[in-house]
């Protein structure tokens, strides 16, 4: 796929993949791949504030949608798949070279868990929500 873009784009595209150490096809695919879901993201957020019967606090959400799994998870490295997976939260395919997420664990054990990045930037979104805990404060 070819397209003309800006110069002053050109170089950011340049910088941002020069301080990533990545190919700048590779960030550009990111890039294109995070609007996409951003727009997906606008879309579904609109279409379930039209049906106020089928929305769910964010509380209800992540309970309906959590699995013993999920919560042996302390946290999310990510990677790109040498094998198709499926997101544990939304159900996703996770296509082979896509980037995803890999829950880490204290205890090894039990099948592989993934995230996709939408729902990954639903974890910061979420984090963003919650009040600061101080270091040492109870």
């Amino acid at each position: 796929m070819h397209t003309r873009i800006s110069e002053d784009l050109e170089e950011a595209l340049k910088r941002e993949a020069r301080r990533r150490r990545s190919p700048v096809s590779l960030v550009v695919r990111n890039v294109l791949e995070g609007a996409l879901d951003l727009v997906e993201g606008i879309v579904e957020e609109s279409l379930n504030a039209a049906r106020p019967s089928r929305r769910f606090s964010s509380a209800a959400r992540s309970t309906r949608r959590s699995t013993p799994d999920l919560d042996e998870v302390y946290g999310w490295q990510e990677l790109i798949l040498n094998r198709a997976a499926t997101c544990a939260r939304c159900d996703a395919g996770l296509a082979i070279g896509t980037n995803a997420y890999r829950g880490l664990r204290d205890e090894p054990g039990g099948p592989p868990v993934f995230l996709c990045s939408r729902c990954v930037r639903r974890l910061h979104q979420h984090a963003g929500d919650e009040p600061e805990k101080k270091e040492g404060a109870a």
